[in-house]
Order: C-alpha cells, then structure tokens, then sequence
C-alpha cells in the first residue's frame, strides 16, 4: 500500500497567483511597502496560504527572482553549457526589460536598510552566476588576470549602463556595449 502525504498538495494556480501578485507588488511599492496581506490580497488567497509557503517577505522576494524564466542569464546550470555569446544576448535582453530593471532598483533600495537583504541576494543569486562566468571568461585573459575584478567591472557597468540610461537599452544596445566592455578590460576571445 503506498503512503500518503500529510497533508493536501500544494495548488500550482494558488503558487502561481502568489508569485505574480508578489512581483507586481515588488515592482510597485518595494519590499517594505508591500505586505503578506497585499501579496495574499491580490492572488486571492488567505495570509495563511503564502506563510505556509513563504516564511517571510523576503523568502518570498527571493522565489520571486528565481522565477523561471527563458533567460539563459538566469540560470547558471544553462550558463555553464552555453556559449559567451548566448549569455552575453541572454544579459543584454534581461537588462533591457523595465521589470528587470525596476525589481534591481527595489532590491538595492530596500537593501539601503538591510542589508542582510543584499548578503542573502549575493549568495543566492550573485554569487553562483558570477563563478560561472569568471570560467567562461578565463581563457580570453593572460594568465594571471584578477577575473574578480573583470567580472565586476562588466557587471558593474552593464548594471549602471542599464539603472542610470533607460534610452539606451535595447538588447542590441546593451549587447554592444558589454562587448565594448568586455575588450576594453582586455578579453581577446
């Protein structure tokens, strides 16, 4: 006889509802001025139900990034298999979306006072997508190069690029300027 769950399952449509209510409640108000009661308001769900869920608004944040998306630049598994070029495009076409760029300027507004909020945004997501690409960028470099530096350097300047100059943001555009980037740090692919 097979063993049955404690519980009921989880409703997709309910997980689903929470995640988009929370985006756009991220990208509206920010994370302190977006609350359990909003999030839940919205989906249509009880405060009870995203709890279950998320234990608190910046779990819920967090999920909220990870989102699958069809973004290559998101996900470092795709990452590690792909082309510079496929993520060079992937970067460029994600940095030029305004939901993109509202949700980085929430993140670092709200980490402005907390920032455990940001320590947490740069394990998670920072930092495993930042190994993958000092790999990818290695053998354009002498031996020797600080490809910390490198990679702060082009994510640096895609990030200001794409917060400080919203006209300039096609994928094309941001796709252009982080090879201009890229070869004025010295990469020769």
């Amino acid at each position: 006889m097979a063993e049955r769950s404690a519980g009921r399952p989880r409703d997709p449509e309910a997980d689903n509802a929470i995640l988009t209510a929370a985006f756009e409640l991220f990208l509206e108000r920010g994370l302190d001025g977006t609350s359990i009661e909003q999030v839940a308001r919205r989906a249509g769900v009880t405060r009870a139900t995203v709890y279950r869920r998320f234990a608190s608004k910046e779990e819920l944040l967090f999920s909220v990034i990870e989102l699958p998306r069809d973004v290559v630049a998101l996900d470092p598994a795709r990452m590690a298999v792909s082309s510079q070029e496929e993520i060079i495009k992937g970067w460029a076409a994600l940095m030029s979306t305004g939901e993109a760029v509202q949700l980085l300027r929430r993140i670092i507004g709200a980490s402005a006072d907390n920032f455990g909020l940001m320590r947490r945004y740069w394990e998670l997501f920072i930092a495993p997508r930042r190994a993958v690409l000092k790999d990818l960028v290695r053998p354009g470099f002498p031996p020797g190069t600080d490809l910390d530096v490198v990679v702060d350097m082009a994510g640096g300047a895609l990030f200001y690029r794409a917060l400080t100059r919203p006209e300039h943001n096609t994928p094309d555009e941001l796709e252009t300027y982080l090879h201009k980037v890229l070869h004025q740090v010295g990469y020769r692919p």
